[in-house]
């Protein structure tokens, strides 16, 4: 399914148990993955929850950061807030209809991939070869989604494996 001609894109990091967080902080650093995560997500829209933002500490670069916060007082400058995926759904799909980009990335926290994860068209997963006991997960990925690559890698200063996988609905 097509969110409005869009493409929905989940992006995202997760341990061998699906663990993306742990004490509100991703639980490894790979710069490769870093990386990989700015060059699908440059230019383009973002959407996240409050405790991700907070998390990064400031909003992406060269992105538009929509946030999703139920405190109607919050603000974080150089973001866009709204009150549910909803709403942040319908200004991100303004900001794509104003630009040349079809996509728009939806990049956490676990209760925002939640609930997209039924309208999401296409997952850019890092799958890390470590088993965390952190606090944040990524949903089941439903069967609806098939693997259409995958690059296995290890990261030259931890040697933690980890693979980049994207699935398609």
């Amino acid at each position: 399914m097509t969110f409005q001609n869009l493409e929905v894109v989940h992006v995202v990091a997760m341990d061998q148990q699906q663990c993306i967080g742990k004490g509100n902080a991703l639980p490894w650093h790979i710069s490769a993955d870093l990386k990989h995560f700015k060059e699908i997500t440059q230019g383009g829209v973002v959407i996240m929850g409050r405790k991700t933002l907070e998390s990064m500490g400031r909003p992406l670069p060269n992105r538009i950061n929509w946030v999703i916060t139920r405190d109607p007082t919050w603000q974080f400058e150089g973001t866009k807030v709204a009150a549910s995926i909803e709403a942040a759904l319908q200004g991100a799909v303004q900001d794509l209809q104003q630009s040349d980009k079809k996509s728009l990335f939806i990049i956490g926290g676990g209760e925002i991939f939640k609930q997209t994860i039924d309208i999401a068209d296409r997952l850019e997963l890092t799958h890390v070869e470590l088993d965390v006991q952190g606090d944040t997960f990524y949903p089941a990925i439903p069967e609806s989604f098939k693997k259409m690559s995958s690059e296995q890698h290890i990261d030259d200063k931890t040697g933690i494996a980890f693979e980049f996988a994207s699935y398609q609905k």
